[in-house]
């Protein structure tokens, strides 16, 4: 028995919504405020058997999933899965409605588990909390960003090599025509010296015609697969080199992101605050529209939030700081910038942002998870949202402001700050 349920648990430990032995409270601490969807799995009470904890209705719903022999479910009669994983598998992409009416929502937002140790670690230089936070967010959803592409890419390949198959199995059974038409043919050659009527050999010219057609046919036919399935196989290979280029770059973010959290926890944020930071994340990045993705895939960042983020500058200061390093680089005063609170709007941020010889400040309007047509941080009165202030920055580094004002002909050029990450 203890054998079975090791096999329930099977690429269990894997899994970032896997809490392990994660007590009821510690949980419930952690998902607390989360949006509906909000899911992770615990080890229950009852040795072997699991618990499912999931945000809906603004409240928890605790769901028992039972493992006996090799199967297991929510139920009972719904034991039809070989796996925890499996079961989680499903219904992410199934409604839960199919085991209780009363939870109409997928297992959409997987709630992530700590996978650090929180040890003694001298942290290098000054940290700022906030700061570190908006690198969270900035990190978490270029690392969302890139899974979701990789599992594009994945579901792409998937779909390309049963196409491949089918092309295979085509272009086999042209093959197979092909050579019986050929037969036909040389069994009409054949017949043809046995005749003499003229009518007959009129016949089996005819027929000898139509044979010909058809070979033809089934020969560029042959030649449309052929190329066809060159075509696929060409796809299949660049997709697979883009997904094995997409690896390191998952790596690289995972271990930053790893590396934040560490030091956010060095500086004594609890666990519990930085999920919700990256459930918010998960949520605006899901509301992210895919021509935006594409665009902030391509783009590099080139700076960290504490170049360009300060927490405690004024409107006045921050003009001071900007006029200051203008006539430090009076040949380069374009698109010098740093990003603020807003004075005259609580939870919303300014940039103050230099263009010809002028000092400009636009808000920055954040939006939160109770706009899901239009959330996150955009320019006050447009309709580009960003997950996060760090993917904000990115795409201006790289793309003119003067859609939002035709005097802000420039890209966020040069940050204020020299910074420490």
């Amino acid at each position: 028995m203890e054998k079975k349920e090791e096999d329930c648990a099977h690429g269990l430990e894997q899994q970032e919504w896997y809490w392990a032995n994660a007590s009821k409270e510690e949980i419930a601490s952690a998902i607390g405020d989360c949006p509906n969807g909000t899911f992770c799995v615990r080890d229950a009470s009852t040795k072997g058997n699991y618990t499912l904890t999931l945000r809906y209705g603004e409240r928890n719903r605790l769901i028992r999933i039972i493992v006996a022999g090799e199967h297991c479910g929510f139920t009972e009669d719904m034991l039809k899965f070989e796996s925890v994983v499996s079961l989680i598998d499903y219904y992410r992409r199934n409604s839960l409605l199919e085991y209780n009416r009363q939870l109409s929502t997928e297992l959409l937002y997987p709630l992530r588990k700590p996978n650090f140790e929180q040890t003694s670690w001298v942290i290098d230089g000054v940290r700022s909390v906030e700061h570190l936070l908006c690198q969270l967010r900035g990190l978490h959803a270029a690392h969302l960003r890139v899974i979701r592409h990789d599992d594009q890419i994945t579901a792409e390949l998937d779909s390309l090599k049963e196409e491949l198959q089918r092309k295979r199995h085509a272009h086999a059974a042209f093959t197979a025509a092909y050579a019986l038409f050929l037969k036909q043919m040389e069994l009409l050659e054949s017949n043809k010296e046995m005749l003499f009527d003229e009518s007959e050999i009129a016949e089996l010219n005819k027929n000898k015609d139509a044979q010909q057609r058809r070979l033809e046919s089934i020969r560029y036919q042959q030649q449309q697969m052929v190329e066809q399935i060159e075509a696929i196989e060409k796809n299949i290979k660049e997709n697979e080199a883009l997904h094995c280029s997409l690896t390191p770059k998952l790596t690289k973010l995972h271990k930053e992101l790893d590396t934040c959290q560490f030091r956010l926890c060095q500086l004594n944020v609890s666990q519990a605050a930085m999920d919700k930071v990256l459930q918010e994340v998960s949520f605006l990045a899901d509301l992210e529209q895919e021509p935006l993705t594409r665009v902030l895939l391509q783009l590099t960042l080139r700076w960290q939030p504490d170049r360009y983020l300060s927490l405690d500058c004024t409107k006045d200061s921050a003009f001071k700081i900007i006029r200051s390093l203008m006539d430090c680089n009076p040949d380069n005063s374009n698109g010098i910038f740093l990003i603020r609170p807003s004075q005259s709007q609580a939870g919303h941020y300014a940039l103050t942002i230099s263009n010809e010889n002028h000092i400009f400040n636009c808000l920055i309007e954040y939006r939160d998870l109770k706009h899901p047509e239009s959330s996150g941080y955009a320019f006050l009165n447009t309709k580009l949202f960003f997950s996060s202030l760090v993917d904000f920055v990115r795409y201006y580094s790289h793309c003119s402001m003067k859609e939002h004002n035709a005097q802000l002909d420039t890209k966020l050029k040069i940050p204020a700050f020299k910074g420490t990450l």
